[in-house]
């Protein structure tokens, strides 16, 4: 079957074979991994740190691009149990996030009181970002300037399993105490979801329930080393968050930062690679780490007082930290353990975070570039991925420690041929971006991971991925439509009505998983078209409300298309 995993033994088999293909295309460095490898040391594979500045190495490159594949197969694989404590490991850098943001905000205040202990050049950066913000911010919104809309995450009281709108516009009102006071102000904005979970209604009002709650603290996978901390938020935080977080990303947009488009970030890492100019700099815990002082004495007054009363606060503690106050900030857990008032402002689950942040390290970068007499020209942010011309980088780290963030030393680059930033990766102008491999191995996977050495020019991975495929099942198709197939030669389907017509192209066969549809009715059902319209949903893209997350098998499905070669016309 298409989705089928192998189990772990054969998808280390596999993996092991690939490796030992890797290693005699590269170097010294692929030989050391791949004898790792082969003895099932997978966790020495995944702790290698890489050297890029080793140019007189002979095959350099070539050692570089396959090591670091060997690498790739393992690091990032959620299912391969490395003997690391994921959830250990994640509750451990929450908690010690927590602390720094407590840190952060006692220093910030200290120095708000007693601005000349504060170093001259950090405080003029700031004071230079203070200015940038407002200018990008403007005016805070009006409620009915928002569009707020769903996220596709769970809420406190939606399983993410059932994460679609239907459901969240039926379920109870929730929202944190920051949120309770100036609820009623928010729910006047919607009057037809109102009206629906009212309890009773008079001709200019609604009364309705709506539970004050903390958020939940989850965690998710990440990689072979750790979990993910997520906030999960209250749906009323969480719905109108998202209306603010699309207005902070619209005014950065006249700023020349698009948070929809990471291909900037992308090219300018290039550029740093080639020429040496700019460094690619990437942050630890970046989203844990957002101080709320640090909102307060970088936002206007009144941007950080509308998006502070949206915040979730507090928050309910997973089982791994309950009980354990002494890892948080003293006073801060409540409630028997079970409850953590938050030192940060916002974490990931947060709506606005991700636009928080960027508008964050996009005015604090710009304003060090400026007080340097550096052009801004090439200062670029995507979240926490940072891109500023290499001179600013002594005084953006010495800013950066200043606010509560840490550099992280293994993902950022500003000496040498090496930068990677959103997801590219160059060696002195190569593209030496690995296929990560996330999951165990079925022929979905080695579908993806055929098309992806195919589209590098990396034949002999290629084939070696599509032999372990089922050869009954397999399906060849052109470029662009996904890896529901794979990548080859193959012949399109013409039926005698097509050609009748004289159309040209034909059809080809490709697998496709099956979404998950839930139909049950359910309360929210009612003010679903008008949920449409108010967010605008399908109007980039066509959605089906029914839809909700992970799959249900797969189908072979027909595609029609002009495209005659396996690349394009």
């Amino acid at each position: 079957m298409w989705i089928k995993e192998r189990n772990i033994r054969e998808s280390l088999e596999i993996l092991r074979d690939m490796s030992s293909i890797c290693a005699l295309k590269g170097g010294r460095i692929c030989a050391e991994l791949n004898a790792l490898v082969q003895t099932g040391s997978y966790r020495e594979v995944v702790d290698y740190q890489f050297d890029y500045t080793s140019l007189d190495q002979e095959f350099w490159l070539d050692d570089m691009v396959y090591a670091r594949q060997i690498q790739a197969f393992f690091s990032k694989n959620e299912k391969l149990d490395l003997g690391f404590d994921k959830e250990e490991a994640a509750s451990l850098k929450f908690a010690e996030a927590e602390r720094k943001c407590f840190e952060t905000n006692r220093t910030l205040s200290y120095h708000a009181r007693k601005p000349h202990l504060c170093d001259p050049a950090v405080s003029s950066v700031l004071y230079g970002a203070v200015r940038k913000i407002a200018r990008i911010l403007g005016d805070v919104p009006a409620i009915e300037e928002l569009l707020p809309s769903f996220g596709p995450g769970a809420n406190t009281n939606v399983k993410g399993s059932l994460a679609c709108a239907r459901a969240k516009l039926g379920v109870p009102f929730e929202c944190s105490s920051s949120m309770s006071p100036t609820v009623g102000d928010y729910l006047s904005e919607v009057p037809v979801w109102a009206a629906l979970a009212s309890k009773s209604e008079s001709e200019d009002s609604f009364i309705c329930d709506v539970r004050v709650v903390p958020g939940k603290l989850v965690f998710v996978p990440k990689n072979a080393k750790t979990y993910r901390s997520i906030i999960v938020e209250p749906i009323l935080n969480s719905f109108f968050q998202k209306g603010f977080g699309s207005y902070i990303r619209d005014r950065l947009l006249r700023s020349n930062v698009n948070l929809r488009d990471q291909s900037r970030n992308q090219n300018l890492a290039l550029v740093g690679s080639i020429y040496g100019s700019l460094a690619t700099v990437d942050l630890s815990s970046a989203s844990d780490c957002i101080a709320s002082e640090l909102v307060w004495q970088l936002l206007p007054f009144e941007w950080a007082d509308a998006l502070s009363k949206l915040r979730t606060s507090s928050i309910a503690l997973p089982p791994s930290l309950v009980g354990r106050a002494e890892l948080f900030p003293e006073g801060r857990v409540k409630n028997d353990g079970t409850t953590l008032d938050l030192e940060k402002f916002s974490s990931m689950g947060n709506g606005f975070t991700f636009e928080l942040e960027s508008l964050i390290f996009y005015g604090l970068a710009y304003s060090v570039c400026r007080h340097l007499h550096i052009s801004t020209m090439d200062v670029s942010v995507y979240g926490d991925d940072i891109i500023v011309p290499v001179q600013a980088m002594p005084l953006l780290e010495k800013v950066l420690t200043y606010c509560g963030f840490d550099i992280n030393l293994s993902k950022s680059f500003w000496t040498g041929p090496f930068r990677e930033s959103c997801g590219a990766d160059f060696l002195a102008g190569f593209d030496i971006r690995p296929f990560y491999l996330k999951t165990l191995v079925s022929d979905r996977i080695l579908y993806s991971m055929h098309n992806w050495f195919l589209r590098h020019g990396e034949r002999e991975l290629a084939a070696a991925a599509k032999s372990y495929c089922d050869p009954s099942e397999l399906l060849f198709g052109p470029d662009g439509f996904g890896d529901g197939h794979l990548i080859g030669s193959h012949q399109l389907r013409r039926s005698r009505e097509v050609v009748r017509k004289g159309w040209g192209g034909g059809y080809f066969d490709t697998y496709t998983l099956n979404p998950v549809r839930f139909k049950k009715p359910l309360p929210g059902d009612a003010i679903l078209p008008v949920y449409s319209v108010y967010t605008r949903s399908g109007e980039l893209s066509p959605t089906d409300p029914n839809v909700v997350r992970g799959s249900r098998g797969y189908a072979k499905v027909s595609i029609y298309t002009l495209t005659e070669y396996i690349f394009g016309k």
